[in-house]
């Protein structure tokens, strides 16, 4: 391979690793948005919950104020049946009574009814209150996890772009010139290896006279079809078996 494709496949690999890192780095606030989404959710439930207790207590306690009005109003009718002179005014006062009893029958089966239900709603409660907790301290754990990994990756990419920034000027220009414009198209897979007379990036047979050129390693070759840079990967040296 030509020692400036050589460092121009190093200085690919180093690009591709810097670029997978700050993906990574980037989709952290997703990440931890969907750390956080069952806190989201648990909190969301308890509020419901809480928002549902809170109004069934004021419904309640709208009841106790209508049970006391209404008994007063009771009492007044009582007071006053014992005061009546005729007929038509003991029927007024018992149509009176009678309807201030059904309102108060009714007020207090309301009643009854919320307290059974903020009976049934206080456990409810208490448990989403305990998922709240749980989801929170695992919530903690991940993020904290995710906090070392970020700072990992951070570090990471600064030597990365460290290593980068030092080969750069060590590559020959007129080679580096041709690598970046040919990285412009293809961001980070700007060098391919060729195999047979195959180029893996485009897929397009080249020339048997171009794929000697490469093979000879003597000057850079770029595909006719796609310009990428080529390089083929030397087998192996073949391991003598011992005498």
């Amino acid at each position: 391979m030509h020692p400036s494709l050589e460092q121009l496949h190093r200085l690919q690999d180093l690009e591709r690793q810097a670029a997978a890192l700050r993906a990574d780095i980037d989709a952290v606030d997703q990440r931890r948005r969907e750390i956080e989404a069952p806190v989201v959710e648990a909190q969301q439930a308890l509020d419901a919950l809480t928002s549902t207790i809170e109004e069934r207590q004021t419904q309640r306690r709208a009841g106790d104020r209508d049970v006391a009005a209404s008994q007063q109003r009771l009492t007044k009718f009582r007071q006053q049946l014992m005061a009546v002179t005729n007929s038509r005014e003991y029927e007024a006062v018992q149509h009176e009574i009678a309807t201030v009893e059904a309102e108060l029958k009714s007020r207090e089966d309301q009643t009854i009814t919320l307290l059974f239900e903020l009976d049934d709603l206080a456990p409810k409660a208490e448990d989403a209150r305990r998922v709240l907790a749980e989801r929170k301290d695992a919530a903690g754990v991940s993020l904290a996890g995710l906090a070392d990994e970020t700072q990992r990756h951070r570090l990471e990419l600064a030597a990365l772009d460290g290593s980068i920034a030092a080969l750069r000027p060590t590559v020959d220009a007129a080679a580096l010139a041709t690598y970046d414009r040919t990285a412009k198209r293809y961001p980070r897979f700007a060098v391919a290896e060729l195999k047979g007379d195959l180029c893996v990036g485009c897929n397009v047979k080249i020339r048997p006279m171009l794929a000697s050129e490469v093979r000879r390693g003597e000057k850079i070759v770029q595909c006719e079809n796609c310009t990428r840079l080529l390089y083929v990967v030397k087998p192996p040296a073949a391991v003598a078996p011992p005498a």
